[in-house]
């Protein structure tokens, strides 16, 4: 079963800093450049869009402490225990009731949503 999202329209440009656990090692982006964020262990993947191409930034720092500092943000969600998503790039929702997908024209990997989220919640996330 496959979705279609309506595009959302990217509103002002905000600078962000965020710092690894380390606190001496940060990374800076914009945030409607900022694609998705994944995780392994104690580090994170931070995916951001650069032109035409998306560029990988590895910081060492948790999912929890990054969502902690980007939650007043309504658009960047964490879906996944794995995965925080800016739904701004978010093109449609795949899968079903066992499994949906967050798809992204920006990105080929499917973004895995956890099963505490139903449908309905992430049509009114993207939407």
């Amino acid at each position: 079963m496959k979705f279609l999202i309506p595009k959302k329209e990217i509103k002002k440009i905000e600078e962000i800093i965020l710092y690894g656990t380390n606190k001496t090692e940060n990374i800076s982006f914009n945030l409607n450049d900022l694609i998705y964020i994944s995780s392994q262990g104690n580090y994170a993947s931070f995916f951001i869009k650069t032109g035409s191409e998306t560029k990988e930034i590895i910081l060492r720092n948790t999912l929890s402490a990054i969502i902690k500092e980007l939650n007043k943000y309504n658009n960047i969600i964490r879906c996944h225990k794995s995965y925080i998503i800016n739904t701004n790039y978010v093109n449609a929702i795949s899968g079903n009731a066992r499994g949906y997908y967050l798809r992204s024209n920006s990105i080929t990997q499917q973004i895995p949503v956890s099963r505490s989220f139903n449908k309905s919640d992430l049509q009114k996330m993207v939407i």
